[in-house]
């Protein structure tokens, strides 16, 4: 075993400076304020509390988390137990080992598609630490961070079932997958791109095909179903209240190509269509691989298919399930799988290119690959640049940068927080619990009456009320006050805290 590792860390050593880079990298971003911390964030950090204390999965309103899976809370939960740690202290170590993790694995994936170059890995490895989109996702305490590394490693692990075509790769592959799908209800791409695989490898007969499938289902469903299951006993639901997207195919597309561009930028201000371009020629790129791969099948097991079909799922799925069901607007955090994906595909057409091509066009190739270096790294270096104005002075954005922390709204809070008898209603209760810690009821959804008829029936409340935590979705102060009498309110310069009380319709 020894010997072995030894072999690894000789052949990916582009990979130790990376990830010596990603801890130096995270722990300068985070030096202010600590770890970012959003919505979604208290709600991993209060289930991981509740479940190193009690081993129980409930969020900061005490109730069972199901719009979140339980992997993520659970990884945080265990390291708070295991190191005797707070979470949000342990968060900025947590996020670089994963990150290097993910450095090697890239590292491993790029040497496996026969880019032996070290000092050329250690350049894709470079675009990877240096990403705005990949720095925003370590730099915050998002299940994302755990997702990337499990997709890389199922592609590890599905690459040495391909080449050996047996059951144990197969199993740990649908294991990995399982876990994915435990840290995000996404993980299923996961799954649906190992069932394309078995179904396009033409070595392997029918019979054979539908028991390898029927084995990655099996293992691959068993987390996932486990924790719908508990969804389903507690909340009866399968994944917590989903609406309706308001967004259309076409506008969900719009925001998955203004990412890509944002990713894969070819200049300083790049128009639309240069935009829609970028996005075409990485659709027509990912295509052309795969179909390569498909129709000569002796380069079929390759890490090369398997990236390529999943980034068609994973794109696919996004934007079908963002024009069903309602959530933020597709944005790089969201679509940060694809990231990686992208850029080893893009990797490898510039290094088969420069190796296949005659003496004269490899410095054709080498220029177009280094003018490309510079375009990706001034667009980073801008992209540091600007983030760094609010970050230095403030911190990351979200609940633990200066603007949140020091929030007079929330010192009131916290000074008065024993005057309040009446049930607590904010637009943004994850900030009351996270930096007052004092429990607030969310707001009702304006097309759920499931949650209005209750909210009626107070005979008083209090509202927090954040200018800065808007949502279209919620009903407003405007709303309240049309059922509710205004009985005292206390203004500050970041939102009003207003105690109501109601008042019957004539």
């Amino acid at each position: 075993m020894k010997p072995a590792l030894i072999h690894f860390f000789k052949t990916h050593w582009d990979a130790l400076p990376a990830a010596a880079c990603a801890f130096v990298w995270i722990a300068f971003y985070t030096a202010h304020g600590g770890i970012g911390v959003s919505p979604d964030s208290v709600a991993y950090l209060s289930t991981a509390n509740h479940f190193s204390e009690t081993f129980r999965f409930t969020d900061y309103n005490h109730l069972p988390l199901v719009n979140f899976p339980l992997g993520y809370p659970l990884l945080l939960g265990l390291v708070k137990l295991i190191f005797f740690t707070g979470v949000i202290e342990a968060a900025p170590i947590l996020n670089s080992v994963i990150l290097a993790g993910v450095l090697y694995t890239s590292s491993h994936l790029l040497y496996q598609i026969n880019i032996k170059n070290g000092f050329y890995r250690l350049l894709i490895l470079c675009l990877i630490l240096s990403s705005p989109g990949i720095v925003e996702v370590y730099t915050m305490l998002w299940s994302e961070t755990l997702f990337v590394l499990l997709g890389l490693l199922f592609v590890v692990a599905f690459l040495r079932y391909l080449e050996s075509e047996t059951l144990k790769w197969l199993c740990i592959a649908a294991v990995v997958a399982s876990v994915a799908c435990f840290v995000r209800y996404i993980g299923i791409t996961l799954l649906i791109t190992g069932g394309l695989m078995i179904m396009f490898n033409m070595q392997l007969n029918w019979r054979n095909k539908f028991k390898h499938i029927g084995w990655l289902a099996l293992v691959g469903c068993s987390l996932p179903l486990l924790n719908i299951l508990r969804n389903h006993w507690q909340s009866a639901t399968l994944a917590g209240v989903r609406q309706t997207s308001l967004n259309s195919f076409n506008t969900n597309l719009h925001d998955f190509i203004q990412v890509l561009g944002y990713w894969f930028p070819t200049g300083e201000n790049d128009s639309a269509l240069t935009i829609i371009m970028i996005g075409w020629v990485l659709l027509i790129m990912v295509c052309l691989l795969l179909g390569y791969r498909l129709f000569q099948q002796q380069y079929f097991k390759s890490a090369i298919t398997i990236l390529s079909v999943f980034v068609l799922v994973y794109s696919g799925s996004m934007l079908c399930i963002a024009s069903l069901s309602r959530f933020e607007t597709l944005s790089s955090r969201l679509l940060i799988p694809l990231y990686i994906p992208l850029l080893i595909l893009i990797a490898h057409c510039f290094y088969r290119w420069i190796q296949a091509s005659r003496l004269y066009q490899k410095g054709l190739f080498y220029i177009a690959f280094t003018v490309w270096l510079m375009v990706i790294g001034n667009h980073h270096y801008r992209a540091h640049q600007f983030n760094w104005e609010g970050i230095g002075y403030a911190g990351i954005p979200g609940y633990t940068d200066d603007h949140w922390k020091q929030s007079p709204l929330l010192q009131f809070m916290k000074a008065h927080h024993n005057s309040y008898q009446a049930p607590i209603y904010s637009n943004a209760n994850d900030a009351v619990f996270f930096l007052a810690n004092i429990k607030a009821n969310p707001l009702p959804h304006k097309d759920l009456k499931e949650e209005i008829a209750p909210f009626l029936k107070h005979q008083s409340i209090y509202l927090v009320w954040f200018e800065y935590g808007k949502n279209p979705d919620l009903i407003d102060d405007a709303y309240i006050k049309q059922h509710f009498k205004s009985a005292k309110e206390w203004q500050f310069k970041d939102g009003s805290i207003f105690y109501f009380t109601y008042t019957k319709p004539e």
